[in-house]
């Protein structure tokens, strides 16, 4: 039976016991780890030629905790570093010493059900200081966002891992069995911390006695890592989702506000072989209105990264005269430079993908932004700044399709449309990009 139906047949026995039941049931998986490390990239290196001299030393420290589980996921760590360096030259000394101490935290509660009302926090403590920062005021920053949500996106890959591993081992695995060996699955990440070297050794160990089959870990690895049994990720549910970012370590003369952002989500696979995903974003600028602050890059962004070609270089004919506004662009506010408080933007993502099968798979994907922003634009009679609104909005749409043969051929072609309107833009000629690219081993 070559590749090709093995798959396809693999695929028919698993539309037929996959349902979507599975699919809404299936949580993370709990499991809990700690890593602790030392290092030191330079830890003593002493440099002498004549009289004069360098001397360096560095040790660094990482700890990480993590704890994951349906309804509670708690992460933290510490990361410091310290530097030092002492130089004799002709018989003058300098030394020099600097810090620097990060501290990672994030957190996830659900209340009641593991997919219903929830609350979280991410954020990161940093802090430098030494004798290179005698200078520096500001040396601790707290950016931190806090919010509340509903609902849950779960990613189901595990479970369609679970049933081709199944089906491989010609097992009529029950409900409890497919979710045994999907939770493994699902903590394959903790496995390199907990088991070190161990680690690939014990993750298919224990995956074989999650599907009852003893001597069968070469035959689950083959399973999860052979494109015959190539499986793209899925993903199911809903959330919505509403949350505060903002520095709460500030230098003394500033008083940032921060964002405030609204989300919902929504992933749905399509039988076997498709996936819908939708994604919505409204960002706000929580501060006044006269206060100059960062803003995010917005529109240049959505087609820096979708026409990549176009804006790399030193080729400026698409980059200033055929595309963008010199005016505003060269002034910074449409590259993630500097507008007024009170900006919003707001992005509508949705991309639809197909497996046709093993080798060969489709994506379509739509990316919609808009942003509404004021920028100072003079000042009036009595000496008070002036501003001006602009509003912008843009769209890319991209279709890609992927054909493989293994060992031989691979072949990728996409098409890329996009269009841009508003103030900041003088009547701009939409973009459309084709894109080829074959890899052939001809031995």
């Amino acid at each position: 039976m070559n590749t090709n139906r093995l798959f396809l047949t693999c695929l028919l026995m698993i539309s037929v016991v996959f349902s979507q039941g599975m699919f809404d049931s299936y949580d993370v998986p709990e499991y809990e780890y700690r890593t602790f490390q030392l290092s030191g990239s330079d830890l003593f290196n002493s440099i002498t030629v004549g009289d004069n001299s360098m001397t360096r030393m560095n040790v660094g420290a990482d700890y990480m905790s993590k704890y994951q589980s349906p309804g509670y996921n708690l992460s933290y760590g510490l990361n410091f570093v310290n530097n030092s360096m002492s130089v004799s030259t002709d018989g003058d000394d300098f030394d020099e010493s600097e810090w620097n101490m990060n501290l990672p935290f994030s957190v996830d509660k659900y209340f009641n059900d593991t997919k219903g009302m929830f609350g979280f926090a991410d954020g990161e403590y940093l802090s430098f200081g030494g004798e290179a920062y005698d200078d520096v005021d500001d040396t601790a920053d707290l950016p931190l966002t806090v919010g509340a949500g509903y609902g849950r996106i779960v990613s189901a890959k595990p479970v369609a891992q679970a049933y081709a591993i199944a089906d491989a081992l010609g097992i009529d695995a029950d409900d409890d069995t497919i979710a045994a060996i999907a939770a493994v699955i699902g903590s394959e990440a903790s496995y390199e911390s907990i088991y070190k070297d161990d680690a690939t050794q014990q993750y298919y160990n224990d995956l074989a006695e999650a599907s009852g089959v003893n001597g069968s870990a070469m035959q689950i690895q083959k399973v999860l890592t052979s494109p015959a049994y190539n499986i793209s990720d899925r993903f199911t549910g809903w959330d919505v989702r509403a949350g505060i970012t903002n520095n709460y370590i500030q230098c003394d003369d500033c008083d940032l506000q921060g964002t405030m952002t609204i989300e919902a989500n929504y992933a749905m696979p399509v039988e076997m072989d498709s996936q819908v995903l939708v994604n919505f974003i409204y960002t706000m600028d929580r501060n006044d209105t006269d206060e100059p602050v960062n803003m995010p890059d917005g529109i240049t962004g959505l087609f820096m990264g979708a026409f990549p070609d176009m804006f790399s270089g030193d080729d400026d004919d698409y980059y200033d005269d055929d595309y963008y506004d010199d005016d505003y662009y060269d002034d910074g506010y449409l590259s993630g430079g500097y507008a007024l408080g009170g900006w919003t933007t707001m992005n509508l993502n949705g991309s639809y993908t197909k497996d046709h099968s093993y080798n060969w798979s489709s994506s379509a994907t739509l990316n919609y932004a808009s942003e509404t922003y004021e920028v100072p634009s003079g000042m009036d009679n009595n000496g008070d700044m002036t501003t001006t609104t602009l509003e912008n909005s843009g769209m890319v749409l991209t279709l890609s399709t992927t054909y493989s043969i293994l060992n031989q051929l691979s072949v990728t072609g996409s098409y890329t449309y996009g269009s841009v309107d508003g103030d900041s833009y003088d009547d701009q000629d939409p973009i459309s990009q084709i894109k080829t690219s074959v890899t052939y081993w001809v031995f």
